[in-house]
């Protein structure tokens, strides 16, 4: 999401030895941020049925709804203010000024004795997760240099499914006061630790502080490592960025790549990701599982956290629109599957095949997790120019809360109007018209530039104001 840090296909020039254990402590302390995100996003799991166990704060089932959803929509209301705190305070201070909300909605939450406070808890929070699915990838991608970017730009979404496992996890304890105070840990830790972490030295360039930029780089890379040709870079980028930094109406120049990336996110919220994460335990209950809703939301959350990390390699050696393609085709299946069983549940005794919801569920976390849901956001980096890509991503994260926050929020009355088997047969159907949309819409990015990309897509380069042919 971060976008001005050096082009990614731009390979690194700078010279001598680099320290890569500074590198890899910073990104692991910033996307401790992450992990808090994960927790928010699949707490409701494991807290919202204890709810109902309590007589003096029970939660009815349209409550609940928004309990999920506001998490959703308080990112909404952040993610284009929060790259201009960025800009202007810095990342390490807006970071540092995010995670205190972070922290102390867990309080808010677990504690609350109103449901009122519960409600503003997690509008608080989702507006605290909302600015560090923006701030976090920036402050990362520009810590870190181009030979260990790509691999280390992954941590962020390992650290959210490390997160969602975390939460999950806590289902052990039926206090609220409990999963709260666990909760809250990762985003003490980062409390704690960021303020040993340098400022970015992307940022501190484009504030003229060119000295203590220097400073940080050594820090980040070493001693004795030789700084000039980096820093000349980071001046020439800046000096660009200031001379052609591309706004929102921009993007009018790059039609068919906004198709592309706002139906990949159509297609990937509206697959019902967020439904099995936010209402595991429950989906659980409901099937009748194998295991108790526990243990099979645990394994669930596993199945997430592997399949995260070994995204990568597979997103190297394979096509990223092969991948997307058989991705949602699975995803389509086994919701299809989850339907079937759902409506036979109904009239026929399913207990020997009892298992079956537990694999739909891990097979389709597995396929989401390699391809529909870490491929569009790097698409992001492929289908635009460097000046323009700080924009796409604005709009592309702004476009996937809202989904998130309208299918996590109608999915009660979705289950209320035709059933859960309908629902999730419904959710179904959209990641089957996906595997239409990615065949026929979606480009092959795999060894190619971003200039091939877009002759593919207009016939011809693109030039924005401030750039010129030769530097895309």
């Amino acid at each position: 999401m971060a976008l001005i840090s050096p082009s990614d296909e731009e390979e690194s020039t700078c010279e001598g030895p680099t320290l890569k254990y500074t590198q890899y402590t910073g990104v692991f302390v910033a996307t401790l941020a992450a992990f808090s995100i994960g927790t928010y996003l699949s707490w409701t799991s494991s807290a919202l049925p204890l709810y109902n166990k309590n007589d003096t704060l029970s939660v009815s089932d349209q409550e609940g709804s928004w309990i999920s959803s506001l998490v959703p929509l308080g990112a909404i209301s952040i993610i284009i203010p929060a790259g201009m705190l960025a800009d202007k305070f810095g990342r390490k201070r807006t970071m540092w000024a995010i995670t205190v909300p972070l922290f102390f909605c867990w309080y808010i939450i677990g504690f609350a004795r109103s449901k009122i406070w519960i409600f503003l808890g997690r509008f608080v929070a989702g507006a605290a997760s909302g600015a560090a699915s923006v701030v976090v990838p920036m402050f990362t991608s520009e810590i870190v240099e181009q030979s260990i970017r790509d691999s280390l730009g992954t941590i962020f979404q390992l650290q959210i499914s490390a997160g969602i496992l975390f939460a999950y996890a806590t289902a052990f304890t039926d206090s609220l006061h409990v999963i709260a105070i666990l909760c809250s840990v990762a985003p003490a830790l980062l409390l704690i630790s960021f303020p040993f972490i340098p400022e970015s030295p992307v940022w501190l360039v484009m504030q003229g502080r060119k000295n203590e930029a220097n400073d940080v780089l050594k820090h980040f890379r070493g001693v004795h490592y030789r700084t000039e040709t980096e820093m000349t870079r980071l001046e020439r980028q800046a000096s660009e960025m200031r001379q052609a930094k591309a706004s929102i109406f921009d993007l009018k120049n790059y039609r068919k790549a906004i198709y592309i990336i706002l139906g990949l996110m159509i297609f990937q919220q509206l697959s019902g990701v967020n439904i099995l994460i936010f209402y595991a335990k429950r989906i659980f209950d409901d099937a009748g599982s194998i295991l108790t809703s526990s243990t099979s939301s645990v394994i669930v959350g596993t199945v997430q956290v592997v399949a995260t990390y070994f995204s990568t390699i597979l997103i190297e050696r394979i096509d990223k629109k092969l991948l997307l393609f058989i991705s949602v085709s699975v995803m389509a299946t086994c919701m299809f599957t989850l339907s079937g069983y759902f409506h036979f549940q109904k009239s026929h005794d399913l207990s020997s095949v009892s298992w079956i919801p537990l694999l739909s569920f891990a097979v389709f976390i597995l396929v989401f997790s390699i391809g529909f849901g870490p491929i569009p956001w790097l698409m992001v980096g492929e289908l635009f120019r460097n000046n323009v890509k700080r924009s796409a991503s604005s709009v592309t994260t702004m476009c996937n809360w809202t989904l998130a926050f309208l299918v996590t929020k109608c999915f009660q009355d979705m289950v209320h109007l035709m059933g859960i088997s309908s629902s999730f047969a419904t959710f179904g159907m959209i990641s089957l018209i996906g595997t239409i949309f990615v065949s026929m819409m979606v480009p092959e990015t795999k060894g190619r530039s971003v200039e091939e990309i877009q002759i593919e897509l207009y016939g011809m380069q693109i030039s924005t104001p401030g750039e010129t042919n030769a530097e895309i």
